[in-house]
């Protein structure tokens, strides 16, 4: 077996948490390992059949040698976000290609507190064309009734897609838990340079720092943009299927999106809305507390500073019966 810095690295997600910019402005600028194109990626592990995937010709298809390491990246290995995975069996199914094709891996997973991942979500929802409310997109099966409500006949958002720990669990189970290396995009967010040294150690990357850059990519909507970007999204039928369009103008999907990031960038939108701003205080509180138990059991498993880092976790005795139950979990 390769020595630790001889396995592949593959950075699977979550989406939301900065994939982009370390596949466009930090991976190319890792001498070692080397960095894999993502088209390479995507036609090895992503778009063939599952019932006739074959990791030999994976492995081809990325270009890797016997014993060379690689770095992957690619947020939609966890599930596509506006699908969660559908159910887990998109999620599960990525994992098991990645195992058959690359064994030994280690596994990058970036995590995000619920209620800002929601948000961003939604504005990517925008960003991708939708038209729906933030209440309708988040809680589609409220509004759909069967067939539209199942979910692998029609594949919506989906909320239990962001109990991280199911997919983490999931990575230790293939990979062993030494092998699975979990991240807080606050922390990047918050500390820049200083963290990006701090996972290139963790990750032993070589990397040329004189060209990295930690200008962001894509500004998050301010809260006065997201009307407007619901109505000019209604000229166009790209990209997203849970959309309604008025009519399709041809080329329009690529100038929209131009114009609202435009705006954006002016300033003259606002902050990023809120959770609550988006669906009202008492419905983001029940989401909060949907993550709070399996906050709970990330926080003590990987010892991770979710409370401090804003993610919802439960209080006072809820949080102690979350603890056990994931001291009991973690010990069969």
């Amino acid at each position: 077996m390769p020595g630790r810095g001889a396995t592949p690295i593959v950075h699977v997600g979550f989406p939301k948490t900065a994939s982009t910019w370390f596949q466009k402005a930090f991976y190319p600028h890792v001498r070692s390992p080397r960095y894999v194109d993502r088209e390479k990626l995507f036609s090895a592990l992503i778009e063939p059949n599952a019932l006739t995937f074959d990791p030999t010709e994976a492995v081809s298809t990325l270009g890797l040698e016997i014993g060379e390491a690689g770095i992957l990246s690619e947020e939609c290995l966890c599930g596509y976000l506006h699908n969660g995975g559908i159910d887990g069996m998109v999620t599960r199914e990525f994992a098991r290609r990645i195992k058959a094709a690359l064994p030994d891996a280690r596994i990058v997973i970036f995590l995000r507190s619920q209620p800002g991942m929601i948000v961003a979500a939604y504005q990517q929802y925008l960003r991708s064309g939708g038209t729906c409310s933030a209440r309708r997109f988040l809680f589609p099966k409220d509004h759909l009734k069967r067939p539209e409500a199942v979910t692998y006949k029609q594949p919506r958002f989906d909320l239990d897609y962001f109990l991280y720990s199911r997919t983490i669990r999931l990575y230790e189970e293939l990979f062993g838990a030494d092998r699975v290396h979990v991240f807080l995009f606050e922390d990047f967010r918050r500390d820049g340079m200083q963290f990006l040294h701090e996972y290139a150690h963790a990750l032993d990357l070589d990397v040329d720092w004189d060209l990295v850059s930690l200008k962001p990519r894509l500004e998050s909507y301010g809260s006065g943009l997201t009307g407007l970007a619901r109505a000019l999204n209604l000229l166009t039928a790209r990209s997203v299927l849970d959309k309604h369009y008025i009519v399709n103008l041809p080329g329009w999907y690529r100038p929209r999106r131009k114009v609202l990031e435009t705006l954006n960038r002016t300033g003259l939108f606002g902050r990023p809305p809120s959770l609550g701003r988006l669906i009202g205080t008492d419905a983001a509180r029940a989401v909060e507390a949907r993550y709070a138990p399996d906050n709970a059991v990330i926080a003590l498993g990987r010892d991770l500073p979710l409370r401090e880092r804003g993610y919802p976790m439960p209080a006072g005795r809820g949080e102690t019966m979350c603890v056990r139950s994931a001291a009991l979990e973690m010990s069969k």
